[in-house]
């Protein structure tokens, strides 16, 4: 139910209860935990958007008013089924409903702050949504955060929709600025770079494919996987303008991926593009680069 990278719930699933065709009217207590605990968990079924919708449909149908105890936990069950069921909906009245039943909450959990947070920001509700953000850090111990990468989302989220050029947004992030110096600083700042919504930025948008090509491949050395430098390629080629550096990279690039005719093709392009002699490190790293494709 919380939002990091892509959608993903954060509630835990086995809370959500199949409630069976009698109602709670006609249960004996008053108390809403022991009428949750009677009914079967979902935990074991596989979720869908029908199953959500049924425990929605069924949590709307008991009349609240009849317990006197523990009302915080209906009410928070209640914001898990409207907030799980707005991922299938994506109707905003059903993540509008999930903030006002936790809002009814008297005593909110840890989690219950992160999630309004959460939901505030994916509404663009940015200053409602960083109170909450401050009031979780503020009350929970930092053992017990969310991960990192959660917190960066929601703050970075907002950021995002301050302004629409990449180069300003880069500047609130002083961390990006300074060299990645070992393997999970360079994969955190990779995740982070995958993380943003690019669709908020309209100029500037080929740093950001520059950051993202450099981004994977810095952690190639680190991972020896060829599909970071293929999504290195990817990422360096969206530019509409890309730089002799970057250029050089993707011929690098495509070497090391034994693509020698794409890697003929751009090097033929940067000759074309940059028609000045190489340098004498250049010179050597291409002598070496293409003894792969005389085997």
């Amino acid at each position: 139910m919380i939002f990091s990278r892509k959608i993903r719930l954060s509630f835990t699933i086995g809370l959500l209860f199949t409630f069976q065709n009698h109602h709670a009217q006609n249960s004996a207590t008053t108390d809403y935990r022991v009428y949750q605990q009677t009914h079967q968990p979902l935990s074991c079924q596989i979720m869908d958007s029908v199953l959500f919708e049924k425990s929605l449909k069924e949590l709307l149908a008991i009349d609240p008013n009849q317990f006197n105890e523990n009302l915080d936990i209906y009410h928070r069950d209640l914001a898990q089924a409207y907030a799980s069921f707005w991922i299938y909906s994506k109707r905003t009245e059903d993540l509008q409903n999930a903030i006002l039943e936790l809002q009814k909450i008297k005593e909110l959990l840890w989690l219950d702050l992160f999630n309004l947070a959460s939901f505030c920001v994916k509404l663009k509700d940015c200053e409602q949504g960083l109170n909450y953000l401050n009031r979780y850090l503020a009350e929970t111990p930092k053992e017990y955060w969310m991960p990192q990468l959660d917190i960066w989302s929601l703050q970075n989220g907002c950021m995002q929709l301050a302004s629409n050029d990449y180069k300003l947004f880069k500047q609130t992030q002083p961390e990006w600025n300074s060299p990645q110096q070992d393997s999970l600083s360079t994969i955190n700042y990779l995740i982070q770079l995958q993380l943003l919504d690019t669709t908020y930025f309209i100029k500037h948008m080929d740093a950001y494919y520059h950051d993202l090509g450099l981004a994977y491949l810095q952690c190639f050395p680190y991972f020896a996987n060829t599909i970071l430098l293929q999504k290195s390629n990817v990422a360096y080629l969206k530019q509409k303008e890309i730089s002799k550096a970057d250029l050089w990279n993707v011929i690098m690039n495509y070497y090391k991926l034994s693509e020698c005719d794409q890697a003929s093709f751009f090097l033929k392009k940067h000759r074309q593009m940059f028609p000045q002699k190489l340098e004498k490190e250049q010179k050597q790293q291409l002598a070496t680069a293409k003894k792969v494709c005389d085997c």
